[in-house]
């Protein structure tokens, strides 16, 4: 009888990430695809988070319904980087609701870009200020000489 411990799963977990990343900076995305699915099926969050990355921002055909999939499995997983991506898919899409909804999740968390977010997005000023960020498509910026 062959008993995977906990910590084995994990370790392979975190090799078969890192190899996925390699093959993502290859530009070997189908590859880095498959591992990333492997490594978060085993439970990794990190491997979750990129893998919704890759997903939704990386490959040819974008998969967005897979990409939150994965992102909310690697906040239940408690990776409060996924809340925070999670959040500004939300901000670039303008629903300021769903913003705060994963900006509170982040920050609740302990995430620190989501504290600093936060107030703003809570605030009277406008809710998808975020520092140096430029504003989400949403937003038109004055003409030159308008203000």
């Amino acid at each position: 009888m062959n008993i995977a411990r906990s910590s084995d799963i994990q370790i392979e977990a975190c090799r078969l990430f890192a190899e996925a990343a390699d093959r993502q900076n290859e530009g070997r995305l189908a590859e880095a695809e498959a591992l990333y699915t492997v490594a978060a099926e085993l439970g990794y969050p990190l491997a979750m988070n990129n893998l919704a990355i890759l997903l939704e921002d990386v490959i040819p055909t974008p998969r967005p319904a897979e990409a939150v999939y994965w992102f909310k499995r690697a906040v239940e997983a408690g990776y409060s980087d996924a809340a925070w991506n999670l959040a500004m898919r939300q901000r670039q899409a303008g629903r300021k609701r769903w913003y705060v909804h994963w900006l509170e999740i982040a920050a609740g968390m302990g995430n620190e870009d989501a504290l600093a977010a936060l107030p703003a997005a809570l605030g009277d000023g406008p809710w998808w200020a975020l520092g140096d960020v430029p504003p989400p498509p949403f937003v038109k910026e004055p003409a030159p000489g308008q203000t």
